[in-house]
């Protein structure tokens, strides 16, 4: 089953409920965020099982808040690309053509899927200008996952190729509300045009742009009724940004990350999302008809005196309506397929060098592609010994495998505490221990996702033989 946009919305008898014995009171007006919603990809193939869609890059104007028009890229003339909506099972098919000036890949971030459609330039040659590739494979998994190029990452997602995928369970938790929200920033000059190349500060830290966005667009309105139980579904698409995540007066309850639905939700005043994380949230919406709360990033230590970054603007969530009685927040997830804990260790460092008068960064003292390949056997559980002997958080990313967390300097993380990730902040000056299967033959990367981090040598490749 396909879920429309803004599912589940609260009905008829949430509202008479919450407006007592006035049953003469006119209906509400109708609450939908269609401005802000992201493009949603056109299924092209009705058989059940299966999608089906054309995806191009093409150069393409938006224009950001009040800033003058911006020369950017796009999936399907967007950005962010389109939101492809699937149920877990069914097949994906992408006819891709390349309509920009340079050659470019897709890479399905956090995605199960044979290393022939992982998009890096080591298992596929770069798609040239007016070139078409055809990607297909199956959805193993339910969650929010994303796309985005794998050559000159930095620069091409800045420009704006990056897009959704949902993918439905059969054990979705119940809701009123919903919205894919896609994380990003941008560095955009006073001519409207993009700032690409980053300063000093911008390759030390990852570039954090001047223009934050919430699918696309500068502090919009999302509108919801108070009450209601609201399920954020959010990424972060940015280079370099940590988004910590704000909803003023609200708890917000984790209840997935980057691998689906987490056995044993938590809450937070506030959400660091790394860049390429994903993270689905409720909110049980409190507050009046009329109210507006703010929705910001807040001030989040990640190094180098980023702690000092003010608090900034997100959305504001305008309460309209009635008030309704909506759905209790989930406290409980579906169990979680534990990972052995005796694999061979793979050890990972992550630095920093000055090599010929240029900032690098190294893993295991190599910068990519020199860094040594790691050779494990198909099947087999391996621990990765994740450790950052620098002073600023990297946000690493493991192609094509999910992992679990099996403890932090040192110290055991239980069995209910874990989940699976793709993607997670590696915290400066401390250690990770990573649990993986590798059940996928072929060549995979991992790497910071910091993109100018990457593009400058914190990348490395695995082989499942």
């Amino acid at each position: 089953m396909r879920f429309g946009r803004w599912v589940g919305i609260v009905g008829a008898a949430a509202a008479l409920l919450a407006c007592g014995d006035d049953t003469d009171t006119e209906p509400p007006p109708t609450i939908d965020n269609a401005a802000i919603e992201l493009p949603r990809a056109v299924d092209q193939d009705p058989a059940a099982g299966s999608f089906e869609l054309d995806l191009v890059a093409v150069p393409t104007q938006i224009t950001y808040g009040g800033s003058p028009e911006t020369a950017a890229w796009g999936y399907n003339g967007s950005v962010p690309g389109p939101l492809i909506e699937v149920d877990r099972g069914d097949h994906l098919s992408v006819h891709f053509r390349n309509d920009l000036p340079d050659e470019t890949t897709i890479h399905w971030h956090g995605v199960r899927l044979p290393a022939a459609m992982d998009g890096t330039v080591f298992v596929q040659s770069p798609i040239q200008p007016g070139d078409s590739f055809e990607y297909e494979f199956d959805l193993k998994d339910a969650g929010l996952f994303w796309f985005h190029p794998h050559v000159v990452s930095d620069i091409q997602v800045q420009r704006g190729l990056y897009g959704t995928i949902l993918v439905r369970g059969e054990d979705e938790p119940e809701f009123d509300r919903e919205l894919v929200v896609v994380l990003d920033d941008i560095r955009l000059l006073s001519d409207g045009s993009i700032d690409e190349y980053p300063d000093d500060d911008g390759v030390t830290n990852g570039r954090e742009g001047n223009t934050l966005l919430l699918n696309g667009q500068v502090a919009p309105t999302l509108r919801a009724q108070p009450g209601e139980a609201l399920r954020l579904r959010l990424v972060n698409a940015a280079n370099g940004r940590f988004f910590n995540l704000k909803i003023a007066g609200h708890k917000l309850r984790v209840v997935g990350t980057d691998g689906g639905l987490i056995p044993k939700p938590y809450e937070l005043d506030t959400l660091p999302i790394a860049p390429g994380e994903r993270y689905d949230v409720f909110v049980a919406l409190v507050g009046e008809v009329g109210d507006e709360i703010a929705i910001t990033t807040e001030p989040y230590d990640r190094g180098h005196g980023t702690d000092k970054n003010p608090s900034m603007p997100l959305a504001t969530l305008s309460l309209e309506g009635v008030k309704v009685i909506g759905k209790p927040l989930p406290d409980a997830g579906p169990p979680l397929d534990l990972l052995a804990e005796n694999g061979t260790a793979i050890p990972v460092l992550l630095g920093e060098a000055f090599i010929d008068g240029e900032q690098k960064f190294t893993i295991n003292g190599e910068v990519s592609p020199d860094v040594p390949m790691v050779m494990v056997a198909n099947g087999e559980t391996h621990i990765i010994e994740l450790e950052n002997e620098t002073e600023q958080e990297h946000p690493f990313h493991l192609h094509g495998f999910f992992f679990q967390v099996i403890a932090r300097d040192g110290v055991a993380v239980l069995p209910e505490d874990r989940f699976n990730k793709d993607s997670i902040i590696s915290p400066m000056m401390s250690s990770l221990t990573l649990a993986v299967r590798f059940d996928e033959p072929g060549m995979w990367m991992y790497h910071c996702h910091i993109l100018e981090h990457a593009e400058r040598g914190m990348m490395g490749m695995i082989e499942v033989e």
